[in-house]
């Protein structure tokens, strides 16, 4: 199958061309379809699959179908979780529009908000926005959503991780009722999700998915590296960041605190690095993505603000030096690394205290990860999963319990007697 037998306008075939969009990928497929036919659509996809496509080109087409004969507010609204993805998909859009007349705004945090007031003031067809700017923004008064035809939930499962599900139920009720919705899922496990898709989608709504995420692809070598302790741990990352076949990375932790303190310890070696989380403004996010596309920063040290559809293609290293608390946030990490079927590395950095998290991980996947020892670092504990365990204590007795063995005592002394 090509694009061309997708019925699509001519106009987002050109573009597609351009950009080397020639065969669409299995959930291109099986989503894009039932989409043009106007239906609800929840659709689980792991990041990396093309599935910013599956959604933006049938909502672009769905408003080449429909011109309108003046300029107006938003017709496509898609909800993204992070502004990384939200500025990845308004690329997107950007790219397939740019051979017809359609106008795509961006809407995210860190941005001064008079200057995204005058934006969505403007005339607009497509809206890509996170859900707290843009309520923001309509709070005061300063956005329509009233004639929004069709709106894109972008993972789905991530806004329920981040608690945007009450901003989502507030933004769909300014939505017109006739409306075309679509979710999009790393996974639709878990009865959060299934309520989500429940209270938001139509009862006949089309249900597709993309091979399980449960996954790392083949290309991707994964290691563990034990460490003892703190120390051991920042003597392995070292020595590691040092290997010449470390052309880029991105080094994981999980929290804004321990970015901080790993930048300190990396800096050390001299090498080109930054530090990304939430708290950043707008425009330095842009800037540490465009720069490590660049090529100009080897090591970005970053929370999972970054785990998930952002596009690196020169990455060839992913490093947890904190294991996630979620196993399936260590699929999403390593899937930086690898795109487009290209080799990468996974190594995680791993202390007593993380192991548990490992386990998890390893039973989710449903393999057994490498175990590498670096010359002149190995561990000198146990494998904390070899260590003995602790004898179980004995459960404390019931006063019922005391008060039978007291009576039985009883009982055999006069027995004796």
């Amino acid at each position: 199958m090509s694009f061309v037998d997708l019925l699509l306008d001519q106009e987002l075939l050109h573009a597609l061309a351009e950009h080397e969009f020639t065969q669409p990928t299995a959930i291109q497929q099986q989503a894009i379809p039932p989409l043009l036919e106007g239906n609800d659509l929840l659709a689980s996809a792991p990041t990396g699959t093309g599935k910013t496509l599956a959604f933006v080109l049938p909502a672009l087409q769905h408003i080449l179908d429909s011109p309108r004969r003046e300029l107006g507010t938003p017709k496509v609204l898609i909800l993204s979780p992070t502004r990384e993805l939200a500025r990845q998909t308004y690329d997107q859009v950007e790219q397939l529009v740019a051979h017809n007349h359609l106008k795509s705004c961006l809407i995210v945090g860190g941005v001064p908000f008079g200057m995204q007031k005058a934006m969505v003031a403007e005339s607009i067809d497509v809206l890509i926005a996170t859900p707290g700017r843009l309520l923001e923004i309509e709070e005061h008064m300063a956005l329509d959503l009233s004639q929004v035809t069709v709106f894109v939930i972008d993972e789905a499962d991530r806004m329920l991780d981040l608690g945007f599900i009450q901003a989502i139920h507030q933004t769909s009720d300014l939505l017109p009722l006739d409306r075309q919705t679509s979710m999009f899922s790393a996974t639709l496990e878990g009865d959060k999700v299934q309520a989500f898709a429940h209270d938001l989608l139509s009862e006949n709504a089309v249900r597709v998915a993309v091979e399980a995420p449960r996954h790392v692809a083949k290309k991707i070598n994964q290691s563990v590296y034990q460490a003892d302790n703190e120390l051991h741990k920042e003597h392995l990352l070292k020595a590691l960041l040092r290997l010449p076949e470390v052309k880029q990375a991105i080094v994981f932790v999980n929290s804004r605190k321990q970015v901080d303190t790993w930048l300190k310890v990396i800096r050390t070696l001299g090498i080109q690095c930054t530090g990304l989380h939430g708290d950043l403004r707008q425009s330095d996010r842009n800037q540490q993505i465009k720069d490590m596309r660049r090529g100009r920063t080897k090591v970005l040290v970053a929370t999972d603000v970054m785990a998930r559809g952002v596009d690196l293609p020169t990455l060839t290293h992913v490093i947890n030096v904190h294991m996630p608390e979620k196993a399936d946030s260590y699929v999403h990490r390593a899937g930086r690394t690898g795109r487009d079927g290209s080799a990468g590395s996974v190594w995680s950095i791993v202390d007593a205290i993380e192991w548990p998290n490992l386990g998890r991980i390893e039973r989710y996947i449903g393999n057994t990860i490498n175990r590498a020892i670096f010359p002149g670092f190995s561990p000198k504990k146990e494998e904390p999963s070899l260590l003995k365990k602790p004898k179980a204590k004995k459960p404390k007795a019931s006063k019922a319990d005391k008060a039978k063995a007291a009576k039985a005592k009883a009982k055999k002394l006069k027995n004796k007697v």
